[in-house]
């Protein structure tokens, strides 16, 4: 009895203290793609949107969707700590993060990795929020020229 006792106190312990699960509706968005050549930014402050976060498997996803257009950050554990992440792409090891900016265009949709840059976890214990700054670049290359836009995100979560 004391071992069953135990072994649910165990389990009980290890799902409250991992990352929760959960959709939020923000007024404002924290993201920004702009374009380094005019500016334009393509997530629009003003609109609200919606920033998901989910475990696929082992690792951590945080979604921010805003009408048609996705920012989608990959984490390859469970459970984030404070530290700086590389972005990588194709990333597979615990220090690295993979980004992706998708988007769709009636019936067709287009990922687009980030092809560097970084994110800082951090842990606010007075808020009991995680802080998640992103920074980076995308380049796209369309017909015979490349256009870079700069990425940045500023997402508050539990």
């Amino acid at each position: 009895m004391k071992r069953l006792f135990f072994l649910l106190f165990l389990f009980y312990s290890f799902a409250s203290y991992s990352q929760q699960t959960r959709d939020t509706a923000l007024s404002r968005c924290p993201v920004y793609i702009t374009d380094t050549v005019t500016g334009n930014n393509f997530f629009i402050e003003a609109r609200p949107c919606i920033v998901k976060v989910y475990k696929s498997g082992a690792n951590l996803r945080i979604v921010v969707e805003q009408k048609d257009q996705f920012l989608t950050i990959l984490f390859n554990t469970g459970k984030l700590k404070a530290k700086k992440y590389t972005i990588k792409v194709g990333s597979t090891a615990n220090d690295e993060v993979g980004v992706k900016y998708s988007f769709k265009s009636g019936e067709q949709v287009s990922y687009i990795d980030l092809i560097n840059g970084s994110v800082l976890a951090k842990f606010d214990k007075a808020k009991k929020l995680w802080q998640i700054n992103t920074n980076g670049l995308i380049a796209d290359q369309a017909d015979r020229g490349v256009s870079y836009y700069k990425v940045k995100a500023e997402l508050w979560i539990k």
